[in-house]
């Protein structure tokens, strides 16, 4: 048992060392271009945050970018706030896709059929740019030898432990997606902040097949098709995009039954990295539990004392710490207590992943 344990310490060390520490580092200085870009979001019922997020994207000091937003058939009111900033700015395009399945994916092909530019940058209807700059700063990579840019889109406000705890979440799979597309891995990048050439999207042959599924169209894209070479990851805080907790607990499942039912879909050789870091972390969580409470138990305090270190030098590490909603003092102490404690918890919380991987929900 204490052989397998330090199994598992040894993965868990290897993987906060060499993948998730410098996961978040700047990647290169920020440059300008003015190739003509499409933006483009889709949306369903986001009247409460829409708004903020078009306007958000207009403010943008881009020479020339076109806004396409594709109204999935909302019953809210929501094409109305749209159609209202589209009379105020021609450069935002109001898309009708028609009838549509279940999910974003017909929402999405439709923005695309309707952009006119060559680069194109997806976000979602609730989300806003962290600067007037985030949209050079995304596409540039865009204007060389890259195909495909992964950036980052952290959480921002809300109370209480679950809205802690989904930052801390999106903290942890931005370590995963970025920190293994730097060491050449990419498998994934998150629809909110997310840009690619439409050559390809082309030699991608569109999304991918999935049609069950109500998201993962990010993933599998980039999981599937994007290459090591032409994959860039642009980490600085001025090119991410921010946007808030899910406020409630069956808001909170909903989302996440949508967003793990891609993992069966993903790559074999992707998969296995990532259940082997899920299951390093789940067995060193277990055994060093049951070692607590025989005559080996100073190992199980020592080697758990160990990983903690690591742990809390990556989430005290200055990009990692501000991706995670940043902090000095009292208020930093505090949030690596918590994050140790929701690791602690994530241990048990691949349960729940694992079961909603096989999770069939289809919509929005």
């Amino acid at each position: 048992m204490l052989t397998l344990l330090l199994l598992a310490l040894v993965v868990q060390l290897i993987a906060w060392c060499f993948v998730f520490y410098r996961a978040l580092d700047p990647v290169a200085e920020p440059a300008k271009h003015d190739e003509p870009v499409s933006v483009l979001i889709c949306f369903y019922n986001e009247a409460p945050t829409l708004e903020a997020c078009l306007r958000g994207i207009l403010r943008q000091h881009h020479p020339h970018f076109e806004l396409i937003a594709v109204d999935d058939n909302s019953t809210d009111g929501s094409g109305m706030i749209a159609a209202g900033i589209a009379a105020e700015d021609d450069r935002l395009r109001i898309i009708d896709p028609g009838d549509t399945n279940p999910g974003k994916r017909d929402a999405l092909r439709a923005g695309l059929r309707a952009a006119e530019h060559d680069l194109v940058l997806l976000t979602d209807a609730d989300c806003v740019p962290a600067s007037d700059d985030w949209l050079t700063r995304m596409t540039h990579p865009l204007t060389g030898s890259d195909e495909v840019v992964l950036g980052c889109g952290p959480l921002r406000g809300g109370n209480g432990l679950l809205a802690a705890w989904q930052r801390y979440e999106a903290t942890y799979v931005a370590l995963h997606y970025q920190g293994l597309a730097r060491r050449n891995l990419p498998y994934m990048g998150v629809g909110r902040n997310l840009a690619y050439q439409r050559a390809f999207f082309r030699r991608a042959g569109g999304l991918p097949p999935a049609e069950q599924l109500a998201g993962g169209d990010d993933d599998l894209i980039v999981g599937h098709h994007s290459r090591a070479r032409t994959t860039a990851r642009v980490t600085d805080p001025a090119a991410w995009t921010y946007t808030t907790p899910v406020p409630t607990f069956a808001g909170y499942i909903r989302q996440k039954l949508r967003h793990q039912s891609v993992g069966l879909h993903y790559r074999g050789a992707h998969q296995a990295v990532l259940v082997g870091l899920a299951l390093s972390h789940g067995i060193f969580y277990l055994l060093g539990f049951i070692l607590l409470f025989g005559p080996l138990w100073t190992w199980a305090v020592g080697i758990y004392a160990l990983r903690a270190l690591f742990v809390l030098a990556t989430y005290a590490h200055g990009p990692v710490r501000q991706f995670l909603g940043g902090g000095t003092g009292l208020q930093l102490f505090g949030n690596l207590v918590l994050v140790l404690i929701f690791d602690l918890f994530y241990s048990v919380h691949y349960l729940f992943l694992l079961a909603a991987t096989f999770s069939s929900r289809s919509s929005w």
